[in-house]
């Protein structure tokens, strides 16, 4: 059983006796450069790596009839993605591929949910392990902005205080 003074992370939840592999999540091998994910597609699933490394990215839409991807990080062995999905069903922001071979854990957002309204401590355990992730995301992805603003008003010599 997990110890409750301990954070909870989707990982550690995959040998909970009880979030029985095959009924809650299922392992998947990708290969490097395999899609897990694409951007603007819907999903179900929240994504653990059991081994391997993956790369997020996004379109970056230049002008009508030009864009890049852009790279936003990598992770690597324990790391989670995709939990928006717990949440809502919007389509994915990103899209994710496999860098080198990898194991992750698929696991079923809705039966994960259940799972955890069955099992409140875990879940307010888990849900506060998930905020101390996005939270540092969405700092992040701040400062990326305020930086590109910063960028664009200066090449622009656009001043900021008109």
């Amino acid at each position: 059983m997990l110890n409750s003074e301990h954070p909870l992370s989707l990982k550690s939840l995959l040998d909970h006796p009880e979030f029985v592999e095959g009924e809650f999540w299922l392992r998947k091998q990708y290969h490097p450069e395999e899609v897990v994910i694409v951007e603007g597609e819907r999903g179900k699933e929240i994504f653990v790596i059991l081994n391997g490394q993956v790369s997020v990215c996004t379109k970056v839409q230049i002008s009508a009839d030009r864009h890049m991807v852009s790279g936003l990080c990598e992770l690597f062995d324990g790391e989670e993605f995709s939990h928006s999905c717990f949440f809502d069903d919007e389509p994915h922001c990103a899209t994710v591929k496999a860098i080198s071979a990898s194991e992750l854990a698929v696991i079923d957002a809705e039966k994960l949910k259940q799972f955890l309204l069955n099992n409140p401590e875990l879940g307010f355990r888990l849900l506060y392990h998930w905020l101390s992730i996005i939270l540092p995301r969405i700092r992040q992805s701040n400062k990326r902005f305020s930086n590109l603003l910063s960028w664009g008003l200066k090449a622009y010599q656009i001043d900021s205080s008109i």
